[in-house]
Formats: C-alpha cells, structure tokens, sequence
C-alpha cells in the first residue's frame, strides 16, 4: 500500500486578503485525479499518521491532506473533490433528494441528469438494499444539505417520508419542498384497515405544510424549476459564471426575472395610465357642463373669464385632493379607543368543552346597574360569586376533557409565559388515536395526581377537533415543554409516528413516546385474507418498521425515551417534571 501525502494550499497572497476571501467563500478544494478507496473516514488530528488511515488538519497556510489508502494512479497523490471541516460553512450537498424509495426511477430518470447537467450536488439515499447503517449516513447528508426535496409516490407507502417532512417542517428547514404525485390516489391504495389512518395521515400533512408555508407541489417538473431558481438563481454573477454549466441556466433565469418586473411594471404603468385617463375624461365631461351652464346663465360674461374660473377652481380642487392622498398614505386609518381603556387579550384557540366568547374590538365600560343586578341574582342563588353549586358541581366532574388543576390552556398559558421555570413541569398527554383514550383517566389522570404534577389532556381528547389541533401546537408552542405521547395500536400507528416527528422537531420540547408492543408488533397476518391483502401487509408492515427505526433515532438525539409500558412513561414523566426537565 502506498503512503502519499496530499496538500492544498492558496494561491501565495497575503495573509489578510485569504481570510477575507475564505470567510466569503471564495476558496474551494482542488480537485485531482479519483483515488480508488472505500469506507474510508476523515477526523481531525496533528501528527497521527499510524493509528488513522486518514486524517485533515487545519494550519494558518491551508489545508493539510495526509493518505494511507491505496491509489489508483500509482505513485499520484491522492485526490479528492470532498469539501473538508476548513470551510464548514458551505454545505456538501445543495439538494437531498428524499421521498420515495424502493422501485422508483424518479430519481434516475429525471431529477439526477437535470442536476448533473447544471452541476448542483446532490445526495441520493435510494440504495437497493437499506440497512440500519444508513440512518447515521443519511442524518449527516441531511445536516450539510441546503434544500430538501421529498417527492411522495402514490405506488409506495412513504412512511419514512412523511416523517421527515413533519421532522424538518417543524425545525423551520430554510429550504424545504414537497411534490405529492396523487394524493387521492394514495389514500385510496391501501390495506382497509389502513385507509382511515392514511386519510388522516394526509390532512395531518396538508396542515403541517400549511402552518410552516412549506410549498407543495403536484409535479417533478415544477419540484426542478424551484430547484433551479432556488439553488442557481440565487447567487451571484461572479460565482454562477465560475461554473461553466449553470452559466446559460443562470442567464436563463435572470433573463425571465428581468422579463418577468418589465411586464408587472408594465402592467402597473397601464393600470395607472387608465386611472388618469378616466379621471381626465371626467374631469373633461365637468368642464365641459360647467363651461356651457355658466355661458347659459351668464352670456354677458367673457368665455375667456368663464375659462380662467374652471382652469383655477381644476388647479385648487388636484391639489387639495394631492394633500390628502399623502396625508392619508402617512397616516392610515386605525381604530381610536376613546375609552383609553386597555383591550384584553383573548384566547388565541378555543378552550375545550367551554364557550368562546368574542371579546368586542372596542371594549365597553361596564354598566354599574347591571353589575348590581348580576350580583343581586348571584345572591338570590344561596352561593358565593365564583362557587359551583351543588347541583352543577357532579354535571361539572362528568366531563372527561376538564381535568383539575390543568385541563384549561386558557389558565395554563399566561402562567408559563410568566414562569418558564414552572413551565416545564407540567404535562401534556397526547395520543395518536381519539378512540382509545382509556389509559388517560385509568392510569395517566390517576398516577399524575398521586405525585401532585400538573397535567393537561388537551392533545388526548376529543373536544379539539383536528384542525384546529394544529393551531394549538403552533400557537402554544411555550407552554408545551414536556410532552407523553402514546400510541396504543397499529391503527394510527402512521399518524402517530408523523405527529411524533413533528413533537421532536421542536428542539425545546421534552417528548417522552409511548408505543404499546401490540402497535409496534404490527399485528400478524389474518388468515382470512387473500395474497393482495397478505402482500399489502407485509409491505405496510416493512415499511413502518424502518421508519420506526428512522423515528427512535430522531428521539435519541434530541434525549428523548421511548418506551413499551405506560406505566414507565409515566414514571419517567414524573422524574422529569420533579427535576424540571433535566
């Protein structure tokens, strides 16, 4: 094997005008001749040639590249086009090509010769057989990728996929594009017992997507003009024109922008010409009746004065009309509370099982006598204001969602604004399934208020309806630091996962999963189905397991447990809020 010795240097300049060069990112790698090696990995190092097969140190002068692999070339250095830890700053790949795997050829058909042909570097994790391996591999592609493009194919399950989508959605990815190749197509194409689960797998997404603003797309070609404009159309002359493929692509692109502002700018100029064109021809017809009803009551009076009058009474009248267009632009109409009475804050969601009541825009001084009468009625009742009367206090209890202490986000939210400390002791139980949520009165309800922790069932009950589930994650996103989720059977065992990966997305919140070993088994194969239905199952049931896989290693490296047993989880739970989340 032979031992060769690599060493990319700048261009001699002084030392100054290379650390400004290199902190814009204008100095790049040298590219050599391919070396012929395999599973070979970088680390940082001074002088330890014999313990690694390769190591990248960093001087003042440049990059210093040393090889113990064997070469292609005989006695030629080493070569590589790899960008190393010097300038971590540029991302090793400009798009991760996500999405669906398994037999599609979207990738080598379309989106990988159009990315060659313009010289954007990609990743492409389809391999033809997938290992657990992969997962690490793929998670540092997906770090150093500056646009992520998933494309769900109707013919695939795109567990995985969705997955990521929730993941990266919530961590506000800077560059994020979804193409969805039939929607309905892929609801539809299912295991029955899946299909309730992937129609609410895909409103789950729609709501996610449009939460975050992230574009969805319906076909490859339009995913390949985004990327285009996003990757080439955003750089700069000097640094598209080094790059001989996206030169014209790059001409291209600024040419339809430029064409693009001149027929908006056009369209702006003809709107405004036909808006002072008919204020001219009104203002003509107004002259004109003015002109010949003047001439008709006074014929005595000279047509030159007549003119003068009209031409002086046009000059006052575009005037005081110029005035009052600019002091109307400087200051635009508001809302004047006269009362100078402070408007208080509303609830952002509704509050579960209770009445939302508009609070007026411009809130009224309360009537004194009706507060008198109000607390006269009160009176008459035999209780004090703010008591429940015993007749109301057991219709009260026998509401499942309204739990003591925590069940109102309208009292938990301007607390934890108040104290963030306190806000991580409190915990949210959430499930993947609305129809099995024995365990939160059962277990979860009773063992919390055991260890006197305050918990919400804001996320596990039926009284927030779906879509506005969402607006609850987005809008209360202090106040839910800690969070149990469970899933309780294969049913919802995508919409949980994808939920879930949404929850971990979030880097401040503490998610603590729960997965019943009956949901992650699967369930086995019914005898009564036929081979389409048996072949569904297997399929789906693959397809789950690795993103399972992909979902608990998300849950790793953000700190978070996943457990088998509720009452674990619980426990857990419970350890977390006593120590406040660490």
């Amino acid at each position: 094997m032979t031992k060769c010795l690599t060493i990319v240097r700048p261009r001699a300049q002084p030392r100054l005008k290379y650390e400004k060069r290199a902190q814009a990112g204008l100095i790049r790698n040298a590219k050599r001749a391919p070396c012929a090696r395999n599973n070979t990995k970088f680390s940082m190092s001074d002088n330890d040639q014999e313990k690694k097969n390769r190591m990248t140190s960093c001087s003042d002068d440049g990059c210093v590249i040393r090889c113990e692999a064997g070469c292609s070339n005989g006695q030629q250095p080493c070569a590589r086009s790899l960008r190393t830890s010097c300038d971590p700053a540029l991302p090793s790949y400009d798009v991760f090509l996500g999405g669906s795997c398994g037999n599609t050829v979207w990738r080598r058909q379309l989106v990988i010769p159009f990315l060659k042909k313009r010289a954007i570097s990609y990743y492409d994790p389809q391999r033809t057989f997938w290992s657990e391996n992969m997962i690490y591999e793929e998670s540092i592609a997906k770090e150093n990728s500056s646009l992520f493009l998933f494309v769900l194919d109707p013919a695939t399950v795109n567990a995985t996929s969705f997955l990521e989508i929730a993941y990266f959605a919530a961590r506000k990815a800077p560059k994020l594009v979804v193409v969805f190749l039939g929607k309905n197509e892929w609801k539809g194409k299912a295991h029955p017992e899946d299909l309730p689960d992937r129609v609410k797998t895909c409103q789950l997404l729609d709501r996610i997507l449009l939460a975050h603003e992230v574009p969805l797309l319906h076909s490859i070609e339009e995913a390949l003009g985004y990327i285009e404009d996003e990757v080439i159309g955003s750089k700069a002359w000097r640094e598209a024109m080094a790059t001989p493929q996206q030169r014209l692509p790059y001409l291209g692109l600024k040419t339809k922008k430029a064409y693009r502002a001149v027929g908006d700018s056009a369209k702006t100029a003809w709107g405004r010409l036909r808006s002072a064109a008919s204020r001219l021809a009104l203002t003509g017809v107004a002259d004109t009746m003015a002109f010949f009803g003047t001439h008709l009551v006074l014929p005595s009076l000279p047509l030159g004065i007549i003119l003068l009058m009209i031409f002086l009474v046009n000059v006052v009248f575009f005037s005081l009309h110029t005035v009052w267009m600019k002091a109307r632009a400087k200051r635009p109409r508001g809302i004047v509370d006269m009362t100078r009475t402070p408007m208080p804050r509303g609830p952002s969601i509704p509050i579960p099982r209770l009445n939302t009541i508009a609070t007026p825009l411009i809130p009224k001084q309360p009537n004194k006598e009706a507060v008198r009468q109000s607390k006269k009625w009160v009176e008459s009742l035999g209780f004090e204001l703010g008591a429940v009367p015993q007749g109301m206090e057991t219709a009260w209890r026998k509401v499942p969602s309204i739990e003591p202490l925590t069940s109102s986000i309208d009292a938990e939210m301007p607390k934890m604004k108040k104290s963030p400390s306190e806000a991580s002791n409190h915990v949210f139980l959430g499930c993947s399934s609305l129809d099995e949520l024995d365990w939160v009165n059962k277990e979860a309800a009773p063992f919390l208020q055991r260890h006197e922790v305050a918990y919400s069932t804001v996320l596990a009950c039926d009284s927030v309806p779906p879509e506005s589930r969402m607006i609850l994650l987005k809008k209360g996103s202090r106040a839910f630091r800690q969070v149990l989720y469970h899933i309780p059977s294969t049913k919802t065992f995508l919409s949980g996962m994808v939920e879930i990966a949404y929850l971990l997305g979030h880097s401040d919140w503490q998610v603590t999963l729960c997965v019943s070993k009956e949901a992650e088994l699967l369930e086995a194969q019914n005898d009564r189905e036929d081979e389409v239905e048996r072949a569904a199952r297997r399929r789906r049931n693959d397809c789950y397991a690795i993103a399972f896989c992909y979902l608990k290693d998300m849950a790793k490296r953000h700190q978070c447990r996943v457990f088998s047993d509720i009452d674990e989880s619980l426990h857990h739970c419970v350890k977390l809020s006593q120590t406040g989340g660490c």
